[in-house]
């Protein structure tokens, strides 16, 4: 990695500047690992509960144990972080990931979801911390090149769980205990290499970090319209890799990868003004994308479809997620804050959307026997339509854009 785009006097008084790329790439791997592997012990718990042969109803209920710690983990990620410091933080997320692996000890209901309650908010305040992380050591294009890579961290465990799946899906029990003895060694890396790179945090530092509080956050409007945006994307998400027909959802994630890296690649040679209709655009087609899902279901031309689902809903994430880092002024604490709220506010919405989908599934037939796929057309219609929320939210922060003309006074700046 190189920081291509911080000027020589940004790099002067960055605490960070001398860091060597290789530290770089270590550390950004670290929390990419480490969040690929709560992916997979979400989706192999997802297995477990599903052996268990409970309703679509309690099924969405399970899965909602894991998106409502979400809520409450990203709310209090950013004080955490103040109270507990960056490493201590993302110590505690791993450890709590790594009690998700309890689950397989038990079969009762309040256990299991609490269980899974538990290994959420693990999950929670480690994707709220990476981003925290990345903009307090990285700047430039090394940020904008580390937040798409770990934009598809959750895609790739989906896509490392599904691939392996196979070899443990008649014994759930060991995919758990699978996926949380790896992340046990995951937190052992990050303890080597957190103490390595990651300095003392000065009183000064922790003082300043409190100016900007979750007050403050739910106050700005941008931070709103971010979350609630991506609110319904994430709710047709979990749905799809939790309720629809693997066969396709597998393709849909693959190409999610390729299209994640591929927006990387991309947003980092893209000037900053372009970033928010690139993702306008891009909603659009997920929407025309996943309508043709839901209408080429047992066609030859649904994998194809499925495909292009993947890359239009993955492409766009690094430009997405950019948006937050170039407001003007913004720093590492208001990012922490910002993503607190995003993190919260998307899977709280996605809590509601999810379990009216069940509603409607159950009250529509249920789903096939043997399988967590609805027998009626009529939930993932509705998820259809809420996944647009993702097309509205983005071009409202396109018009945000263009109304602040924050691009336009920087191109006469220079």
């Amino acid at each position: 990695m190189s920081d291509t785009k911080t000027s020589p006097a940004a790099q002067a008084v960055h605490p960070y500047a001398d860091l060597s790329s290789a530290r770089k790439i270590l550390l950004v791997a670290t929390t990419f690992c480490s969040y690929m592997l709560f992916a997979v012990a979400w989706n192999w718990g997802d297995m477990y509960v599903t052996s268990l042969g409970f309703s679509a109803s309690r099924t969405a209920v399970m899965t909602n144990a894991i998106t409502l710690a979400q809520v409450l983990g990203s709310l209090v990620a950013a004080n955490i972080i103040v109270k507990l410091g960056t490493r201590n933080a993302y110590t505690l997320a791993g450890a709590l990931i790594i009690f998700g692996g309890v689950v397989s000890l038990t079969q009762a209901f309040p256990l299991v979801f609490f269980i899974r309650f538990v290994m959420g908010l693990g999950g929670a305040l480690m994707v709220v911390m990476g981003s925290a992380i990345a903009a307090k050591v990285l700047t430039g294009r090394d940020l904008q090149v580390a937040n798409g890579i770990n934009s598809v961290a959750f895609n790739t465990g989906l896509a490392v769980a599904m691939t392996f799946g196979v070899r443990v899906f008649g014994r759930p029990v060991l995919g758990v205990l699978i996926a949380a003895s790896l992340s046990l060694i995951l937190l052992v890396v990050w303890l080597v290499i957190s103490k390595m790179i990651l300095r003392p945090e000065a009183p000064q530092e922790v003082a300043k970090d409190t100016s900007y509080t979750m007050a403050d956050g739910f106050k700005e409007w941008f931070n709103w319209v971010f979350a609630l945006a991506y609110t319904g994307l994430l709710s047709y998400y979990i749905v799809a890799f939790t309720f629809m027909d693997p066969s396709t959802i597998r393709w849909v994630v693959y190409a999610g990868i390729v299209g994640a890296l591929s927006g990387t690649i991309v947003s980092a040679r893209v000037e900053d003004r372009v970033k928010p209709i690139v993702v306008v655009w891009c909603g659009l087609a997920q929407v025309i994308a996943a309508a043709g899902v839901l209408a080429m279901s047992g066609h030859r031309l649904e994998i194809l479809i499925g495909v292009i689902l993947g890359i239009v809903i993955f492409f766009p994430m690094p430009f997405f997620v950019q948006t937050a880092f170039i407001r003007p002024g913004v720093t590492p604490r208001q990012i922490a804050v910002t993503f607190s709220i995003f993190w919260a506010v998307s899977y709280g919405g996605s809590v509601f959307i999810i379990m009216i989908f069940a509603w409607i599934a159950d009250a529509t037939g249920g789903l096939i026997p043997g399988t967590n796929i609805p027998a009626s057309v009529a939930p993932m219609i509705f998820i259809v339509v809420a996944e647009a929320s993702f097309l509205i939210g983005t071009y409202f922060i396109w018009r945000w854009f263009k109304k602040q003309q924050i691009f336009e006074d920087e191109e006469i700046a220079a």
